[in-house]
């Protein structure tokens, strides 16, 4: 498997698209900062819950956010991570429909707010915004129901190696450097789909193998080519 056909492998399981501002004339992406303000949000702060309407679109500045459901047996099933220039509320505004989900930092967040009355405005006046966003949604629906769909059928050791490839690519600005990947062993385990124990489990066993490298709940990836073949990603 090449260098490129792994990167298109993983891009089936996140998305990371260029900012929308970028497709926006100037002069309106100037008007959207005109109305927008920035917040802080502490680590472990809940933006907004399942069945809220967001009141903003919010563009992450600095910081993490998590997007998790709570399923039928009230444990938290995270969906996804956000970083830094990735947005969230915009699917609740662009189809006039409450949160399907939670949103809570993983980190001290700085958020760009732009309040969701003068988003609803400019998604009327601007069609590059409402291209930008068509796009969004019909990208993150494939990533969600790749990863649901994949990760429901893998065994917990290939999902874990996965999920680790998968963090590295979406969160590694610099890939000819270590990465360390900053999660809990909860949240990554609620991100896998395993119990804390079972993914503690794989962790030791990759650390074992020399995959990866573990400093508290910090992890280094050492050897990709490990990564894969426990993840055992087999090309269409």
């Amino acid at each position: 498997m090449t260098d490129a056909q792994k990167q298109a492998e993983l891009r089936k399981y996140f998305f990371k698209p260029p900012p929308f501002w970028e497709s926006m004339p100037p002069a309106l992406w100037d008007e959207l900062q005109f109305v927008s303000n920035s917040q802080t949000y502490p680590k472990k702060t809940l933006i907004y819950s399942e069945g809220s309407y967001p009141r903003s679109l919010y563009i992450i500045r600095k910081g993490r956010v998590k997007i998790y459901i709570i399923n039928n047996e009230g444990a938290e099933q995270i969906i996804y991570f956000l970083g830094k220039d990735e947005v969230f509320g915009h699917r609740s505004i662009v189809c006039d429909e409450p949160s399907p989900v939670f949103i809570e930092t993983l980190d001290d967040c700085v958020l760009e707010c732009i309040p969701r009355y003068y988003f609803e405005d400019f998604l009327r006046k601007s069609p590059e915004l409402n291209a930008a966003f068509l796009y969004y949604l019909g990208h993150e629906f494939r990533v969600f129901v790749n990863k649901i769909s994949v990760f429901a059928q893998k065994p917990v050791s290939e999902r874990v190696a996965l999920a680790l490839l998968v963090l590295n690519e979406k969160f590694n600005e610099h890939p000819q450097y270590v990465m360390v990947l900053n999660f809990t062993r909860e949240d990554l385990a609620s991100y896998v789909g395993t119990a804390t124990e079972n993914l503690i489990r794989q962790l030791k066993a990759l650390k074992e193998a020399h995959a990866i490298i573990i400093k508290g709940r910090k992890i280094l990836i050492e050897e990709t080519d490990l990564l894969w073949e426990r993840a055992k990603v087999q090309l269409y």
